[in-house]
């Protein structure tokens, strides 16, 4: 892969991150369960699928809860879950878990939708020896959870920010500029360099120099199968991928021998939340 996976993430960024949520929705201030809800009382809660597909935020449920909790868990991130499977069961003092229950099934929801849709997509893609990557189409703030869920399912992490690698647009080279003006100053970078990719001749031009990867924007079939053998022919290594508003229904005809991946933001931004409820035992 071109770049570091989030194949896990760190406590110490869940927990910073969690602290950030509850108090954006103010728990410590909950009107109502301060008011109706006595501290002393003791509850048992599981945590129940109402959906199939992949579960993902084991590690929020495990880490949201302070040391007055008890919090036991049955499924790992990844695993498949079907309508009523127990995923967890949390025990203790009623007012942090009503406080905090909200806040928690939105993350892991959001990030179960997200593993169940890419999920969806490798699945099919698999098959044919090509990987689904996702984008930085993501939710500002959540990102790290959006893309380890797509790891969950079964999906591969395009670069994490902008820092991570050069990627070489339109409307980086401009009107005025060549894509040979503008490689010729990339000599010095550690990171990967990719460029993304028109026409032939722009892909003919690129491999005159040092790229890592290509990327081959809103190509018909055809034209991308062309690109294929113009780099097969440069004997050169090159990581090939393919993007451009690729859906579910249209993916079979991307997934073309030669393609290393094929970019689909739709995984992450349109995926849907995954219902999981709580139930008092």
């Amino acid at each position: 892969m071109l770049y570091k996976q989030i194949d896990k993430i760190s406590k110490k960024t869940i927990m910073k991150k969690l602290e950030a949520f509850f108090n954006e929705d103010d728990i410590k201030n909950d009107i109502t369960t301060n008011t109706f809800i006595d501290n002393k009382k003791i509850v048992k809660v599981d945590f129940i699928a109402e959906f199939e597909g992949v579960f993902c935020g084991a590690q929020i449920i495990e880490n949201a809860f302070s040391k007055k909790i008890k919090t036991s868990l049955f499924i790992k991130d990844g695993f498949r879950v079907k309508n009523g499977f127990k995923i967890a069961t949390v025990e203790g003092p009623a007012p942090e878990i009503i406080r905090k229950e909200r806040v928690i099934l939105n993350l892991v929801q959001r990030m179960s939708g997200i593993a169940s849709e890419t999920h969806r997509y490798a699945s099919k893609a698999f098959r044919k020896n090509v990987k689904i990557l996702d984008t930085r189409k993501t939710t500002p703030g959540i990102r790290i959870f959006e893309k380890y869920a797509v790891q969950c399912g079964g999906g591969i992490n395009h670069r994490f920010n902008l820092s991570k690698g050069i990627m070489i647009k339109d409307n980086h080279i401009g009107s005025n500029k060549s894509i040979k003006e503008i490689l010729t100053k990339t000599s010095s970078v550690t990171v990967p360099i990719q460029v993304e990719i028109d026409t032939k001749k722009q892909l003919e031009e690129c491999l005159k120099h040092k790229i890592d990867a290509v990327l081959l924007d809103n190509m018909e079939p055809q034209k991308i199968k062309e690109c294929i053998q113009i780099i097969k022919k440069s004997n050169q290594k090159i990581f090939i991928e393919v993007s451009g508003g690729i859906t579910f229904k249209t993916l079979n005809k991307y997934l073309i021998t030669g393609v290393d991946a094929v970019s689909v933001g739709a995984i992450i931004h349109q995926a849907t939340f995954k219902n999981i409820k709580l139930q008092t035992t």
